[in-house]
């Protein structure tokens, strides 16, 4: 059991600015609420897809037609004058997403993308080297996913996931195989039951691992997690802060 003491430091202003409102690369803005957990974020990330040496986008679109249908992953290759083009594909998503991360999770030099959504799913995108995200299928099931975090966790140099999971008030750390699949090693309490947590990773203490903060979804308050470099990860109250002291329970 673990006391997580109220402890201010100035970590929290960098775990706000990380939340941002997000604006759609077709130009319409959309808002990220933070008063209403329940509606849908904007998810977009940026990456080379097509090997040209140009940024390009991913977003999470709409459904065609019917609001309740699955969403789409829309990717738009850039042109290099700040305008962009949209690929055929679009693959079908969940109808909840709530969390996206890029990387190259098969190591074939391109960046795919995985899709957390709230049924629990987690879904990879694996890109052909042409700007085109083919769904591979779900990497894992969850009870429900609000947030994911990616890095070398076990020091292999392949890619690793933390998803946080709202349902289950836990975060599940999966560590990568290289080829683009995933297994769950380590699973840790959240905070505190009924709140949304999103986590962020970087090396807090400086010994050159990934660690782990997890805020919640006011940005008031946020629990820091030390990387072991095995998948695991520790508790720091050091670097810690929250309002009220709460019993927190690694399991």
């Amino acid at each position: 059991m673990i006391r997580i003491a109220p402890t201010a430091t100035a970590l929290v202003f960098a775990i706000v600015t990380a939340l941002p409102s997000v604006a759609s690369a077709a130009g319409a803005a959309r808002a990220v609420s933070g008063d209403d957990p329940d509606e849908a974020p904007a998810l977009i990330v940026t990456a080379d897809f097509n090997g040209d040496g140009i940024a390009d986008l991913a977003e999470v679109t709409p459904p065609d037609g019917d609001p309740s249908g699955p969403r789409h992953l829309t990717v738009l290759l850039g042109r290099g004058d700040g305008t962009f083009r949209q690929t055929a594909s679009r693959p079908a998503l969940g109808r909840d997403p709530r969390s996206m991360v890029v990387g190259d999770f098969n190591r074939d030099g391109f960046p795919d993308v995985i899709v957390g959504d709230s049924d629990g799913s987690l879904i990879e995108l694996l890109d052909d080297g042409k700007g085109n995200l083919v769904p591979a299928g779900d990497v894992a099931r969850l009870g429900s996913v609000e947030s994911i975090a990616i890095g070398d966790f076990d020091r292999d140099g392949v890619l690793d996931l933390a998803v946080s999971d709202p349902l289950a008030n836990t975060v599940t750390v999966f560590l990568g195989s290289g080829n683009g699949s995933f297994r769950p090693v380590w699973t840790f309490t959240l905070p505190a039951q009924g709140k949304f947590y999103h986590l962020i990773t970087a090396d807090f203490n400086g010994d050159g691992l990934p660690d782990l903060a997890i805020v919640n979804d006011d940005g008031d308050e946020f629990v820091v997690m030390i990387g072991t470099g095995s998948g695991t990860f520790s508790y720091a109250p050091e670097l810690s802060h929250t309002k009220n002291p709460i019993t927190h329970c690694l399991t």
